[in-house]
């Protein structure tokens, strides 16, 4: 596949969940807006879909030029993984949802992580099978996975009576 189309598909499903993301927490304000920490567990889900999704954009921009997609990961696959975790310590307060919190908190952090370290030092991927695009979207495919995951949490949580 073309890695162009590759980003392009990816830049526009996770906008696309973005903004399905914007919709659930309009509609059940005990999800995000009712409290302080509702909101703020609502936007760093929503980080889950802005940051792939700006990365994949960003790729898109000069895919001959590797220095811009490079910084561009590396800054944002840092955000990503402070994100990450305070997701996850957020996630610790949902009701029986430890693993999950866990996975999204280690797992999108270290995978974040991966993404800043790959895109910052160049030569870590030579002698691989694939290209350091490619490995970043593969990084990219699991923390779109995760994303999901972590809004489908949230999102369920159940309505206070």
């Amino acid at each position: 596949m073309d890695l162009s189309a590759f980003y392009g598909v990816v830049s526009g499903i996770n906008f696309t969940l973005l903004g399905l993301w914007w919709v659930a927490v309009r509609e059940r304000p005990e999800v995000g807006v009712g409290t302080a920490a509702g909101r703020r567990m609502a936007y760093l889900v929503a980080l889950q879909f802005l940051i792939p999704g700006t990365m994949a954009l960003l790729s898109q921009v000069a895919p001959g030029e590797p220095g811009l997609w490079r910084a561009s990961f590396t800054i944002a696959g840092l955000a990503g993984a402070y994100g990450s975790v305070l997701l996850g310590r957020s996630l610790t307060r949902v009701p029986g949802q430890g693993l999950v919190a866990g996975l999204i908190r280690w797992g999108s952090g270290l995978l974040y992580l991966a993404v800043a370290v790959l895109a910052a030092i160049p030569g870590l991927t030579s002698g691989w099978t694939l290209s350091p695009l490619q490995v970043e979207a593969v990084l990219l495919c699991l923390l779109v996975f995760l994303g999901v995951h972590a809004a489908w949490v949230v999102a369920m949580v159940p309505k206070e009576t």
